[in-house]
């Protein structure tokens, strides 16, 4: 009958399917397998056609493998039948194969010394073919194979994330009109022009933008492809700043290229690894978790990158390279257990460098500000004392002290106390909220974004641009001990502007392909449903409270 030749060769295509299991070690991409099953029809099919049917007959169009499914599911006769049964028909012949069934002998159970055993065996393979949990790990080829055909499948591009944009063009433009106030003095006693330095960051903010632009068009799957060169290339770059770097403020970060460009290796490892890493946890899957082939080249990796980057003398930088490379782990399943213990050795070597040099002064500094001004702490000091003359709503757009030769590179690391001297508490204030807002809208798209690979990558760059403007606030306030990095898109800095900006593009281009859910958490129909749901528990406890 239909319906038993049905099931029986569905349970041999269970049994086969458990011996291929057991004889592959590797996991067979359903998607590939589709392909495979239509290039097949497709084959059989052109042989087919070879022969010419008779005259007056239309030759039958291939079937593809979703419709044969399709078909199959829905019909309880052969779906390649050549005839269709009438559906009356068909509610005939299904109601005589349930009382067959129903009616059908059971099976007379074994008895004897071998009966229990076989039972057993019998249930532990019925469990295995129905619950067999694929193997987690894929072969290379197939690897291969899959981010071939996931390149070639077609996605339509939505609309990018506005309020993210807004944010950081928002945070842009007050970086120049903040870079050329804190600057001018300076600018002008040095260059003889009040805008020397403002020039130099709308050129390199001009370069940002169209970095951005560049980057928000590029599908960023593509990015894939491209991140063991790119790693390798800032590997390579690290160690030349090494040998031919130009040192400055105690650190050497710098390869410079004539007398007016300058670039920071450092500022493109961020962007770089966080590329980087993401396409390698997500090829990992679940072997993130074993120690093996989870942890232990992740550290070796990660730590190659922070031993070049202390070698720099550039404590800050590796900071944040640290934490948005543990957060992007920790988003990928790492192990909990194991994570702390590499973040507890991470803090160890961490604080044996943090006794060494200037930065155990700064440590002495940063337990008390108010001693040594004139000496370690004078950067410190001054931006505490900006902060504090800036009250609530600022001395004014331009009229700042500090910057007067008072406080050192108020225009780059000390960027935030001109601005709450100028613009006030309510200033500083505005410019966390942005950067709150920006992580929001970070992380909004590392939960919405449909792969893997997409979502790792926006939670190492939203990472990474919060905890640097976080390092960067906490400093000026005396909130942790004092380090020289930039504050996103505000400071003065060409490497670290265009590098950001060129993230940024590529959170909007994820922004592009996010997922929305049926019900947003804040939309007007879930408030609507959850006030709803709380007016009935009201009622409820009422009521029982009245019995």
């Amino acid at each position: 009958m239909p319906d038993e030749r049905q099931r029986q060769a569905r349970q041999a295509r269970l049994g086969n399917q458990g011996r291929r299991r057991e004889a592959l070690p590797h996991l067979r991409s359903p998607a590939l397998e589709a392909l495979a099953r239509d290039a097949s029809a497709g084959q059989g099919q052109s042989e087919r056609d070879k022969k010419r049917p008779p005259a007056g007959r239309t030759p039958r169009k291939p079937v593809s493998s979703q419709a044969y499914l399709a078909a199959e599911e829905q019909l309880k006769v052969p779906a390649l039948a050549r005839k269709k049964l009438p559906a009356r028909a068909v509610r005939l012949l299904d109601g005589v194969l349930n009382r067959v069934e129903q009616a059908a002998p059971a099976r007379p159970e074994r008895s004897g010394l071998t009966a229990g055993w076989r039972r057993r065996l019998l249930a532990e393979e019925e469990s295995a073919t129905a619950t067999a949990a694929p193997p987690t790990e894929m072969s290379e080829d197939e690897q291969r194979r899959l981010e071939e055909l996931e390149m070639r499948l077609p996605r339509v591009a939505g609309r990018i994330d506005h309020w993210l944009l807004i944010v950081v063009l928002a945070l842009l433009c007050l970086g120049l009109v903040m870079v050329y106030s804190a600057s001018s003095f300076i600018s002008a006693s040095l260059y003889g022009d009040a805008s020397y330095i403002f020039q130099r960051e709308l050129l390199w903010a001009v370069l940002g933008v169209i970095a951005m632009l560049v980057t928000m068009h590029i599908d960023y799957r593509l990015w894939r492809r491209f991140s063991l060169i790119g790693m390798l290339a800032a590997l390579a770059l690290l160690v030349l700043v090494l040998k031919f770097g130009t040192s400055a403020y105690g650190a050497t970060r710098w390869l410079t290229f004539g007398s007016f460009i300058s670039f920071q290796p450092s500022e493109l490892v961020k962007l770089v690894l966080a590329l980087y890493i993401a396409d390698w946890l997500a090829r990992k899957g679940n072997q993130v978790r074993t120690f093996l082939y989870g942890l232990a080249p992740f550290v070796i990796l990660v730590g190659v990158v922070l031993g070049l980057v202390l070698l720099e003398k550039d404590m800050g930088t590796a900071v944040i390279i640290a934490v948005a490379a543990t957060a992007m782990f920790f988003s990928a399943g790492a192990n909990i257990a194991q994570l702390l213990l590499a973040l507890a050795c991470g803090g160890l070597v961490f604080l044996t460098q943090a006794f060494r040099g200037y930065r155990y002064f700064r440590l002495l500094g940063f337990l008390d500000p108010f001693r040594d001004v004139t000496g370690i702490n004078l950067q410190l000091y001054q931006s505490l004392l900006a902060l504090g003359s800036g009250g609530w709503f600022g001395l004014g757009l331009g009229a700042s002290r500090q910057k007067t030769g008072y406080l050192p590179l108020p225009y780059i690391d000390s960027i935030f106390a001109i601005i709450g001297e100028e613009l006030g508490f309510i200033g500083c204030a505005t410019v966390m909220l942005l950067f709150l807002w920006l992580a929001f809208r970070g992380f909004r798209l590392a939960r919405r974004t449909p792969d893997l690979y997409g979502s790792l990558l926006a939670t190492g760059i939203t990472t990474w641009i919060v905890v640097q403007a976080m390092i960067n606030i906490g400093s000026s306030t005396a909130s942790i001990p004092y380090t020289g990095v930039p504050l996103p898109f505000i400071s003065f800095g060409g490497s670290s502007l265009v590098v950001s900006m060129a993230a940024v593009g590529v959170l909007l281009n994820i922004s592009r392909y996010v997922q929305e859910p049926d019900d947003p958490l804040f939309s007007r129909r879930t408030l609507e449903l959850r006030l709803k749901r709380g007016r009935q528990r009201a009622a409820a406890r009422s009521r029982q409270g009245a019995g």
